[in-house]
């Protein structure tokens, strides 16, 4: 057994024989799904624990997470929830970042650690608990459709860019606003 980066546990060496009486054991608790999608939502302590949070990030993330986890996609995903603006976890190269501050929840898609680390875009500022949850999940539903195979976010907007981005998807968010110079 042995603890992942991503905050999992691994259960190393068991046999495929043996596989289903874990699964049967764990219940609930195991993880069976395969392929490219999002597992879980990373999350740090925000309000919970830390002087430095602005928002409830445990919360959000749970909501996140039941409401995108599982879905199959293109790509592995890997979202976080902070608090703060700060960087604890290294959440600013995440393909989808929530980030709490003193007026709302700011949504920053497209980043990446790796070889070819790229920080994300910022998409929408100080939104509701409500509003970063319906755009995160609007994210990945785009991101779902319009993503080749394995073709992480970063990757994905530099391909696409912000602009075809802006203009497929976020007029039609009513909670963002959208200048003039956006419209498509």
């Amino acid at each position: 057994m042995k603890i992942t980066s991503g905050q999992r546990i691994a259960l190393v060496g068991i046999e495929e024989k043996d596989l289903e009486g874990v699964f049967a054991d764990l219940e609930h608790d195991a993880d069976r799904t395969s392929g490219p999608c999002l597992h879980y939502v990373q999350a740090c302590p925000g309000t919970e624990i830390c002087r430095f949070g602005n928002q409830d990030s445990l919360s959000l993330a749970l909501r996140i997470e039941t409401a995108v986890a599982g879905k199959v996609l293109p790509a592995k995903l890997k979202d976080w929830v902070s608090g703060c603006p700060r960087c604890c976890g290294e959440s600013h190269t995440r393909d989808i970042r929530v980030m709490g501050t003193n007026r709302g929840w700011t949504v920053i898609f497209g980043g990446n650690s790796g070889t070819r680390p790229r920080i994300g875009n910022v998409v929408a500022r100080d939104l509701s608990g409500g509003e970063a949850l319906d755009l995160v999940t609007r994210l990945v539903e785009y991101f779902q459709r319009h993503a080749r195979q394995k073709e992480r976010t970063a990757r994905f907007m530099e391909r696409t860019g912000t602009d075809t981005l802006k203009s497929e998807l976020l007029v039609f968010i009513p909670y963002i606003p959208v200048r003039e110079a956006d419209r498509p």
